[in-house]
């Protein structure tokens, strides 16, 4: 439904169905392989697009904000921002719709391919919860948050009430003005698609590549042909090894090496 409000070379929601529910999304993040995260699969609760104020039915203002809203039960390293930059890439109608199912195939793709994130400053994490949690609240402090939140709304909404200004006066004014339907995150003289760019390396390749800086250890495990990854902490860290055996976490002290 929300396509009818959308701008008309704009068309994400098609896609955001695919991300919901338990994918392995090392190809759609940033591998944090050297601080330990050698698992990549996580889970998506909602994911969708819709307007950040109500739209007429038949608007196309490419003024219009809208908001990409995810749910899920943990994020991996600059997961949101790169799925945002493959939605702009989609809504460009520069990618396939099911450029995500093949990302999300490691068997076929194990390597992600070379791509910028989307900017970070409109992301925002806005709620967090947990079970049985009670929060608290301050009056001084949520007044003194209030009055600073609203010295920067106040800024922000006169610089863009004199950026608005300056674009009609163009439009009005009869001048010959570029398509403005168009993503100013991303510039593309000539567009190489995604499958067809180099790749970083394996999630394997990087593995070893801090097994050799001494980041993480390996050794066989109790079949023979299984390797068990540890993470070794440093010298600031808790003195612990966390064990990652394919979907679970184990604990050892480093002077024992028991397991808890």
């Amino acid at each position: 439904m929300l396509n009818r409000v959308l701008p008309l070379d704009i068309r994400v929601l098609d896609w955001a169905p695919a991300a919901e529910g338990t994918h392995d999304f090392r190809n759609i993040c940033k591998m944090d392989v050297g601080n330990g995260v050698l698992q990549f699969e996580r889970t998506i609760l909602s994911a969708s697009v819709r307007p950040a104020q109500s739209l007429s039915a038949n608007s196309t203002d490419p003024y219009k904000l809208f908001i990409f809203e995810i749910k899920g039960l943990a994020f991996l390293y600059h997961q949101v921002r790169c799925m945002m930059a493959l939605l702009l890439l989609i809504g460009q109608k520069l990618e396939d719709l099911d450029i995500i199912d093949q990302l999300m195939d490691v068997t076929k793709n194990p390597r992600k391919p070379q791509y910028n994130m989307a900017v970070d400053y409109p992301l925002v994490l806005f709620d967090c919860h947990f079970e049985d949690l009670i929060w608290t609240q301050e009056k001084e402090e949520v007044n003194y948050t209030f009055n600073v939140l609203q010295q920067h709304w106040t800024q922000s909404a006169v610089r863009a009430s004199v950026l608005s200004g300056m674009l009609q006066d163009l439009e009005t004014n009869g001048r010959k003005l570029h398509d403005i339907n168009q993503c100013y995150f991303y510039h593309f003289k000539n567009y190489k698609p995604l499958l067809e760019r180099p790749c970083c390396q394996s999630l394997e390749s990087r593995i070893n590549h801090f097994v050799k800086r001494g980041r993480l250890e390996r050794e066989e495990g109790e079949n023979g042909d299984e390797m068990n990854c540890f993470y070794v902490c440093g010298q600031n860290w808790p003195q612990l090894i966390l064990f990652f055996v394919h979907d679970r976490v184990c604990v050892t002290s480093v002077s024992d090496r028991t397991r808890s």
